[in-house]
């Protein structure tokens, strides 16, 4: 595993309007499988504060196969995210969404917990 040690800027923001951690490499030729390790990181920031630093990271490059594995099971993890949705419809047979509305003189559905007898 190829390693190289590259500048990168910190930025770490915890405010009531952003709350994030990024890191910018000047050397950007990040391929799937490589990992990232920053040298001396900021681990602490406080309520209200926005903190850029300047500091070294080291790039392990991955292997031709781990660099194909990275990109084969990428695929597969995306799916996990096609049942995220803001609608009311549910695309999944696991149950019948959004439930049908009550007839008329029927009690509506509740979501409370039901005992079976």
């Amino acid at each position: 595993m190829k390693k190289t040690i590259t500048p990168c800027t910190v930025e770490i923001a915890h405010t009531s309007r952003d709350f994030y951690a990024h890191v910018a490499l000047e050397d950007n030729s990040i391929r799937p499988g490589d990992q990232v390790l920053v040298h001396n990181p900021p681990t602490e920031i406080h309520w209200g504060e926005e903190l850029r630093v300047e500091r070294e990271a080291t790039i392990s490059r991955a292997s031709w196969f781990a660099r194909w594995w990275t990109k084969w099971i990428a695929r597969f993890e995306l799916t996990t995210l096609y049942e995220v949705s803001f609608s009311t419809a549910r695309f999944s047979k696991s149950r019948r969404y959004p439930r049908p509305a009550a007839r008329p003189g029927q009690q509506p559905h509740s979501t409370s917990k039901r005992q079976i007898a």
